[in-house]
């Protein structure tokens, strides 16, 4: 692993990331450089909100399915809209740049539009390591007493397995999907299942 510290942060790379990386240069993989930079620009959407919220971030890790912002721990989200806002910030730049870039008649920046918008429809499934699965917690947590809250919560390891092998049966079926989305699934149902 690799680190450095830029300001309070750690910017930390994992070899994981750089084989990723590689490995889909090495397929012919056209879209790693723009599916790379959607990625990039969905965790800047998280640190802008969490810049203008206050919220300090203590760790960014570059790893093999994707790239993943910690906060300082010693923060604590003051409430529950902050924590949606959080949540919702990354698919919603991906969400902001589909939209601008939707009208441009430059083919590469129109995938590139095409790109952030199934980036930030991906991150939003109730996948417990994506945002949408963070978010479905915090409404859990939100709306249920602790233990009904502890309930749902192994429910949904369960509903998350389920759910991943029949997104990658569905994809698999229709003979659609790509190497990077098959490693990501990979990765997550291997972390639901560990849960």
């Amino acid at each position: 692993m690799f680190e450095f510290r830029y300001k309070n942060a750690v910017i930390a790379f994992d070899f994981s990331f750089f084989a990723t990386v590689s490995l889909l240069f090495l397929l012919g993989n056209s879209y790693a450089v723009l599916g790379l930079a959607a990625c990039l620009w969905h965790e800047t959407g998280h640190l802008a909100v969490m810049k203008i919220r206050g919220i300090p971030a203590r760790r960014i890790l570059f790893y093999g399915a994707g790239i993943k912002i910690m906060p300082d721990k010693q923060f604590c989200f003051t409430d529950f809209g902050t924590e949606l806002l959080v949540l919702i910030g990354g698919s919603g730049a991906n969400f902001l740049a589909a939209a601008a870039l939707s009208a441009v008649n430059v083919p590469e920046l129109k995938l590139f539009s095409v790109i952030n918008a199934v980036i930030g429809v991906f991150n939003l499934l109730p996948l417990q390591y994506l945002d949408g699965g963070k978010l479905l917690v915090a409404f859990i947590r939100r709306l249920c007493s602790f233990s009904q809250a502890c309930i749902l919560e192994r429910y949904l390891k369960w509903l998350n397995i389920f759910l991943i092998l029949g997104i990658m049966t569905a994809f698999a079926f229709a003979g659609k999907g790509n190497f990077t989305l098959y490693i990501t699934l990979c990765y997550l149902l291997i972390s639901a299942a560990n849960c």
